[in-house]
């Protein structure tokens, strides 16, 4: 079955302009070419940093900009697939956003992030439409951003979709950190499925975010990790392990036999039923009335 070896840049944050964004992706695909990888994932926001209205709107780019032009270039000189996030404006609308680079350069898709959880980007961002499907390297991946992954039925639409791969730019906050110790985890296992969740780095000048990249297996467990600083995660995601976890017992298959789409009615003891119960329970010998 189809494998890739799949690398996060645990960037450090920072708001860059265009040009620095693109010397530090230059860096680091040259790091993840070097490593064997196929695909190089980056954090939320990566392209403007994260937290800032202003510095959103100086960084959106447009659907084929000089600058998403520019990471394309990049992908194909190293030969890297690449996940970028990034501010995408759309007419007056701006999106958080991830665009997907095949090893050639080529944009294959573009994810507009859904859940928005702060005033920041409420104020921002216009929310997107949900994940979408798209094949590299032969395997089935599609795209969640950071609280979009907090969400089980946005991981279950694209597990429905046959994700295999599921990649997660993220700018968790360090005390949010169980998501990555637990939910993401946790979703990787309720759906058979890989899951790369790329956060900014942290240290002890940049301590707010969690700096807890992690790449999840089918089964739950982490197959690499950061911890703290800019760093670059590396694993290979092979898809004989979703096949294997699935054969123990498969929760997609599973649900079909339960009619979740109408829940029963809730029922209220009441008065009346509480006595007629009493009249049917036995006496204390046990003896029937």
């Amino acid at each position: 079955m189809p494998t890739l070896t799949l690398a996060l840049f645990q960037a450090r944050p920072a708001f860059r302009s265009a040009d620095e964004a693109l010397a530090d992706l230059d860096t680091a695909l040259t790091r993840a070419a070097a490593a064997g990888a196929d695909m190089l994932v980056t954090p939320e926001l990566y392209f403007s940093g994260y937290g800032s209205a202003d510095a959103v709107r100086a960084a959106a780019q447009v659907q084929g900009s000089s600058s998403l032009r520019a990471a394309g270039e990049l992908a194909a000189r190293y030969g890297v697939g690449l996940v970028l996030g990034y501010p995408e404006k759309d007419g007056c609308a701006f999106y958080n956003s991830a665009a997907v680079f095949d090893r050639g350069g080529h944009q294959i898709s573009n994810y507009r992030k859904v859940a928005l959880p702060n005033d920041f980007e409420r104020t921002c961002f216009t929310p997107g439409t949900g994940p979408v499907a798209f094949d590299f390297e032969g395997i089935r991946c599609s795209v969640l951003i950071c609280y979009d992954i907090e969400f089980p039925e946005l991981a279950r639409r694209s597990a429905l979709l046959g994700t295999e791969l599921l990649l997660v730019p993220t700018a968790l906050r360090v005390r949010w950190r169980f998501v990555s110790d637990s939910i993401v985890p946790s979703r990787a296992y309720e759906n058979a499925m890989f899951i790369g969740y790329c956060d900014f780095a942290t240290d002890e000048s940049n301590p707010e975010f969690s700096g807890t990249s992690s790449i999840c297996a089918p089964d739950g467990q982490h197959l690499g990790r950061a911890v703290g600083p800019e760093d670059l995660v590396l694993a290979t995601i092979d898809t004989d392990a979703i096949h294997l976890r699935k054969s123990d017992f498969d929760f997609l298959q599973d649900l079909k036999r339960f009619d979740l789409a109408t829940p029963p009615a809730p029922q209220v003891a009441t008065t009346s039923n509480t006595a007629r119960d009493a009249d049917q329970t036995c006496p204390p010998n046990g003896q029937a009335r």
